[in-house]
């Protein structure tokens, strides 16, 4: 049985005894350490050998992961990912993920501290603060990823012109993607809604424009530096739902007046501010240069998004490493309201042929994006509890619509619960046994 030259056997053989022989070199040289740098050049060397040799990502399950450290750091390489395609990350991430809602993007409030302890935030609104077991418990309960939204600017004095983030609320933010990254979880970090800030890029005066743009690339060199030599596993995402109508937001300096941009602005806007996001974290090198990102559609929604000339992919240097993010919440006054709003009246049930159609034609706009060669994350999807805390009709059914919709199209969903069905207080876990059902059962 001759194993030919071009065979995988042969390919594998061959990529082992180079890896064994780079790995011995290594381990002689400081003790295993290497300097950021030189991480750099040996993932990209080893990228281009793989691909030489047809892009055989599963070789990499026979050498196992190869973990660099640099100044004494936390592991922070895993050559394994850092190769990864994104049909191999979205093929990860996809079996589904959770948010940790209301905890890190708790907002301080317009001209208050920005002193306090980092911790103290997230318990703002209502939760708990951000705990190794809470990430157990995810995974526990079939969760293959969690989203966490941030108010960055909860420690960052950008009232008074200081866009620097504490460095405490960098320490803290670290503190809790690592209890992710333990836990065996995919991460995604952004900024969220974050005090509504956003609304700067719709100023009517000149200077906050200005100053919306250097405060974002401000804000995303500071993570971006914080966490460039972390793996794959780590996503950054450029913002929220604020990415089109959010520009126009009022801001603590605009007198309760609302921005000026019009329709098309918006979407001229968010399209820069995509490709800011994109430009920023690839110009910080190390593992930045090839990180997944993920980018917000217009207002996370899926018909502004979708089939629009309008709202346009950013370029990247990178290739095939850029994720569309959309939110869903239809029908809205089913999956928003827990009772009768100005604008709708509750509705209390869901479930009928009709609706569930129209669900799945829904999903079907987001397509067009795979068909170019991008991820589609579902990044917030969920149903509002009545007021008086239970579980709607159809709840079950509309979920379980919603993961079957991302299986056929290769989505990957992250619920949004703010301790409404999953429990962080007491016994972690779904609190109750159908909707625990639907996860657990998505292995």
């Amino acid at each position: 049985n001759e194993i030919r030259m071009d065979s995988l056997e042969y390919k594998t053989n061959q990529l082992r005894a180079a890896t064994e022989e780079l790995y011995m070199t290594l381990l002689d040289s400081d003790g295993f350490k290497v300097m950021v740098e030189g991480a750099t050049l040996l993932v990209q060397s080893l990228t281009k050998v793989i691909d030489l040799m047809g892009g055989l990502v599963p070789i990499l399950s026979i050498i196992g992961p190869a973990f660099l450290m640099a100044f004494g750091q936390k592991v922070v390489y895993d050559l394994s990912e850092s190769i990864m395609t994104l049909g191999d990350n979205i093929k990860n991430l996809a079996l589904n993920g959770s948010n940790l809602g209301n905890t890190l993007e708790a907002f301080r409030g317009y001209n208050q501290s920005t002193k306090r302890t980092p911790s103290s935030y997230e318990t703002l609104w209502g939760q708990p603060e951000a705990q190794p077991r809470h990430f157990e418990g995810f995974a526990r309960a079939g969760f293959k990823s969690v989203r966490i939204p941030i108010a960055w600017t909860n420690m960052m004095d950008y009232e008074h012109g200081d866009f620097t983030i504490a460095a405490a609320m960098l320490d803290r933010v670290e503190e809790v993607v690592n209890m992710a990254l333990d836990a065996g979880l995919y991460v995604v970090i952004n900024d969220h809604w974050d005090g509504g800030w956003w609304g700067l890029f719709g100023s009517a005066d000149k200077s906050h424009r200005e100053m919306a743009v250097k405060m974002y690339k401000s804000m995303w060199l500071q993570i971006a530096n914080r966490f460039k030599n972390y793996s794959d596993r780590l996503i950054f995402e450029g913002g929220n739902e604020e990415h089109g109508d959010g520009f126009n937001l009022e801001t603590v300096f605009s007198n309760k007046k609302k921005g000026i941009l019009s329709e098309n602005q918006k979407y001229d806007c968010a399209n820069k501010v995509n490709q800011c996001f994109v430009d920023v974290i690839r110009s910080t090198g190390s593992n930045n240069q090839y990180r997944f990102l993920l980018i917000p559609g217009f207002n996370t929604d899926i018909d502004k998004t979708s089939h629009q000339s309008r709202f346009v992919m950013p370029k990247d240097s990178a290739s095939n490493k850029l994720m569309i993010s959309v939110h869903y919440y239809t029908p809205s006054d089913y999956c928003i309201l827990s009772e009768d709003a100005s604008w709708a009246k509750v509705k209390m049930n869901w479930g009928s042929d009709y609706e569930k159609k129209v669900m799945a034609i829904n999903f079907e706009k987001m397509k067009e994006f795979v068909d170019k060669g991008y991820g589609v994350v579902i990044g917030e999807y969920g149903v509002a509890l009545t007021k008086r805390n239970k579980k709607k009709e159809g709840t079950v059914e509309w979920l379980s619509c919603v993961l079957e919709n991302c299986d056929k199209l290769n989505y990957c969903p992250i619920l949004w619960d703010c301790s409404n069905l999953f429990s962080r207080t007491g016994k972690i876990g779904f609190k109750e046994s159908d909707v625990a059902a639907i996860y657990s059962n998505r292995e």
